[in-house]
């Protein structure tokens, strides 16, 4: 039988990929570097794509006042779509949110929600991230606290909002 010497060119694969990341080290070569010459590629997503890149902005953004009923909440929510609502003043600073969770925790709580005010329901504060971090350590921030969307604030700003699906369609994930 003619058979191809495939154990040796595995082995010239093998040390190949050895004399490159060996130079690679001694250059200082770095995951960034990489991502650098690669940001389509998945470890450049991972290490370039930042918040602000991929969050919903301006009229994207679901948001309420305090004064607003659960009714109008959940009207927001869908319209939005993105399974929660934002609840701020009128300088868009951030006092609570409100999430399809909490919806279930309301008809399991025994509030009248034909009457309800958001501010009876809302989660005071909400999670928030600044716009400038990785989308990344959005991502693990989603899983470590088990939450699907999280705020994006520079202080008490409302400035958008990051769901799981917006990290899945820029392929983070």
């Amino acid at each position: 039988m003619a058979l191809p010497p495939t154990s040796s060119t595995t082995a010239a694969l093998v040390m190949g990929d050895a004399l490159a990341v060996a130079l690679l080290e001694a250059r200082g070569f770095t995951a960034e570097d990489f991502a650098l010459s690669h940001p389509g590629g998945a470890l450049g997503r991972k290490l370039l794509l930042r918040v602000n890149d991929i969050m919903h902005t301006g009229d994207e953004i679901p948001h309420v006042t305090l004064q607003a009923t659960l009714r109008d909440a959940l009207l927001e929510i869908t319209r939005k779509n993105l399974g929660m609502t934002a609840i701020c003043d009128d300088e868009m600073n951030i006092i609570g949110i409100f999430t399809d969770g909490d919806l279930r925790r309301v008809f399991d709580s025994g509030v009248d929600m034909r009457n309800a005010g958001i501010a009876e329901v809302m989660t005071p504060g909400g999670i928030r991230i600044r716009p400038g971090i990785l989308a990344v350590d959005a991502l693990n921030l989603m899983q470590a606290r088990h939450i699907t969307c999280v705020l994006v604030a520079d202080g008490d700003r409302l400035l958008g909002v990051v769901h799981m699906h917006d990290l899945l369609r820029a392929g983070v994930v």
